[in-house]
């Protein structure tokens, strides 16, 4: 039996936090750093947390260091949970997925042909804040690989896959392996490794910016779940 692996990226793809990410950020930033530093110019989407705080720090004209990289990561969780609080119902999971999942788990269980996991550049104890605020249990995900992990999003997705091995006794082939993802980025990284790359416009990146960048599938939103259900069933047994 063939199985299907999906690595899912988290912001933009699964959720949306109205921002509570970067302005946890910020406030840990100002916090560390005194209220002058900027983030003026630094782009988050897609990227890994600790290589976006080493481009503001580089912007204030700032050194990274490890010890800072962990004294910015524990003032950033805290900052963040207290943003999660402040948004509530404002942080939201995108159209479709919350059912999409409940429908691949349930296959899961039943046929054990699709396996699911994450992919993100959220730091490891950022996401599951992240899920949880959105109703997602992070438990679903039987494996993962995150922002402070690897130095790039390639890594992440070979993380994951080498995860898969270890943890399920699985090496999927590349072309069984999907990354779900809302950026060029996520394309990338999926190329890098064989895999398929399935984007959803669900981000900043329209349909035809993703299409574009070389995106295998592409779609609006998972509102409608077909396309990702039949391209699992062209690899597996009819849901």
């Amino acid at each position: 039996m063939r199985r299907t692996l999906l690595l899912w990226d988290i912001d933009g793809t699964l959720l949306l936090t109205d921002g509570a990410g970067m302005r946890g950020m910020a406030r840990a930033g100002r916090k560390l750093y005194g209220d002058a530093f900027r983030w003026d110019g630094v782009t988050a989407s897609g990227r890994l947390d600790p290589l976006i705080l080493e481009d503001a720090l580089t912007r204030n004209r700032l050194t990274a260091s490890d010890d800072g990289h962990r004294i910015f990561h524990d003032a950033y969780l805290a900052e963040l949970a207290l943003e999660l609080e402040l948004v509530r119902e404002r942080a939201r999971a995108m159209p479709g997925v919350h059912d999409l999942i409940a429908a691949l788990r349930e296959r899961s269980a039943r046929q054990n042909d699709v396996v699911q996991g994450l992919v993100t550049g959220n730091y490891a104890r950022a996401a599951p804040l992240k899920l949880r605020a959105c109703g997602f249990d992070p438990a679903w995900f039987e494996i993962g690989a995150f922002g402070d992990e690897g130095r790039t999003r390639p890594d992440l997705v070979a993380l994951a896959l080498r995860r898969c091995h270890e943890r399920l006794g699985w090496a999927p082939d590349p072309e069984d392996v999907l990354v779900i993802g809302d950026t060029p980025l996520d394309i990338e990284c999926a190329h890098a490794h064989g895999c398929v790359a399935f984007a959803v416009a669900t981000g900043r990146h329209g349909v035809d910016e993703l299409r574009a960048a070389g995106a295998d599938v592409v779609v609006r939103d998972l509102s409608d779940p077909r396309p990702l259900l039949d391209w699992i069933n062209r690899h597996s047994p009819a849901f």
